[in-house]
């Protein structure tokens, strides 16, 4: 949800705003909440208002008391399947009706959990971040809570904050080993994260110094002059040796790549990886890329070889399988190390589709749809995956699933569109398979074969 401020919103939302502070200052608790929960009910992006809002929460919290807490906390379960419902298919209706219960009686678990849960369902990680460190305050000894913390922490993109919900949580249980691998691997994307950083700083200073413009130039992955590749590399291997930074290796291992020394590149990106708590996704597919970009200068000239003298051609497709079984190999280690990662588990999905590895395709490209991020995606590719292997209802089902989600008319939708028009086509709909392919063509006409297909069905193009 887009943050709305004070000034943003409509003149009656502020009279509600501005009188809820007159009670603030005569201590009024009770119609402060009653006041400024009505500016939150009508513009749940009024974050002011909801930072307002759970100051005179937590005040008019305190002051409860005989069968009241009892009593709001009953109202809390009674309407927690309401709430779960409504988290579904209206979240943010599922945020006021939390809104409305918490209004009664701020220490309600379960409500502030529903509250996360329909926040980030509504895309609005501040409310989940702001509703879980509640609940910490209340619950300071439950673990769930402080990963699903961390976790929220990550999906905003607060990599450090995530980190620092684990050393909290490390320094309470030292001899847990699963908290001491989730450390590990929150260090580890915290580190990538700042690294992005340094780089898009980088990117931003605009110097005029030549060398930091090429240096610029390969942190925006648009330095393709080999010569000024090699005045990088020089200067980069001098500064290694006079002060040891990974960072360093990394530059140098692209300007490397930019050259084309393959192996040199692999040799320091795989030095830096060594010196990392955790395996990093983001590094380990730039060690992958580097590889291939060597394996495939070899597959590039069997793949001419075999042009001119088919006996290559057995040789061809044992590299081809050898690439493609290394690329699955480094994308199970990545998904591996980081289950709850969707785009890994699509990632891997997609190789095994390549693979025609259908059922392990079919596994993880399940996993990754429960991420709202890769969803549709997933659902497009799992209607190909099942189009491929001839199960062409299910192909239908999951094509139509994404289709429902994807709202542009560009090529990733018409190819969803082509497979269920082709799937349509085989099960011998062939009216319905006719009207899907002229769909198409009517927005874009030279898409893949649509023509031909409305021909041989019978229709005019």
């Amino acid at each position: 949800m887009k943050e709305k401020t004070l000034k943003d919103v409509h003149p009656g939302i502020r009279e509600f705003y501005n009188r809820a502070v007159d009670f603030e200052r005569k201590e009024n608790w009770e119609f402060a909440v009653s006041c400024m929960l009505e500016a939150v009910l009508r513009v749940p992006a009024f974050n002011e208002a909801r930072t307002k809002l759970r100051e005179y929460e937590k005040q008019f919290t305190k002051k409860l008391g005989g069968m009241a807490p009892f009593m709001s906390q009953l109202q809390g379960f009674l309407a927690l399947p309401k709430i779960k419902k409504l988290t579904s298919s209206s979240p943010i209706d599922a945020i006021s009706e939390c809104e409305k219960i918490l209004a009664l009686n701020l220490n309600n678990p379960p409500v502030l959990q529903a509250l996360a849960d329909a926040a980030l369902k509504a895309d609005a990680a501040n409310i989940a971040i702001e509703a879980l460190l509640i609940l910490h305050d209340y619950q300071p000894d439950n673990i769930p809570i402080m990963r699903k913390l961390a976790g929220c922490y990550r999906q905003d993109g607060q990599a450090q904050e995530a980190l620092k919900v684990y050393q909290y949580l490390a320094s309470k249980n030292p001899k847990d080993k699963k908290i001491m691998s989730e450390l590990r691997e929150a260090s580890a994307f915290a580190t990538q994260q700042k690294a992005a950083w340094e780089k898009e700083s980088l990117a931003t200073k605009g110097k005029s110094v030549k060398d930091d413009a090429l240096t610029i130039q390969l942190a925006e992955g648009t330095l393709r002059d080999a010569d000024h590749a090699r005045k990088l590399i020089t200067l980069y291997t001098k500064e290694l040796a006079e002060n040891e930074s990974d960072e360093m290796r990394k530059k140098l291992a692209e300007a490397y790549i930019v050259v084309g020394n393959y192996d040199e590149a692999i040799k320091l990106l795989e030095l830096v990886a060594e010196h990392l708590p955790a395996l990093d996704p983001t590094l380990d597919k730039q060690i992958e890329r580097t590889y291939l970009a060597k394996y495939n200068l070899i597959v590039d000239d069997l793949r001419q070889k075999a042009q001119a003298d088919p006996a290559y051609a057995g040789n061809l497709e044992e590299a081809e399988k050898f690439l493609l079984e290394f690329r699955i190999e480094r994308a199970e280690r990545r998904s591996q190390a980081y289950p709850a990662e969707a785009a890994l588990h699509y990632d891997l999905g997609s190789l095994y589709v390549d693979a025609q590895e259908y059922d392990k395709a079919v596994a993880e490209l399940n996993e990754a749809s429960k991420s709202p991020q890769r969803r549709t995606q997933s659902l497009a590719l799992l209607g190909h995956c099942f189009m491929d292997q001839g199960k062409f209802e299910e192909a239908i089902k999951f094509c139509e699933d994404a289709l429902s989600e994807m709202v542009r008319m560009d090529r990733h939708k018409f190819t969803v569109m082509y497979d269920r028009a082709n799937s349509l086509e085989a099960l011998g709909r062939n009216e319905e398979a006719l009207a899907a392919f002229q769909e198409i063509y009517r927005n874009n006409g030279r898409f893949k074969d649509v023509a031909a297909k409305i021909q041989t069905l019978g229709g005019e193009v």
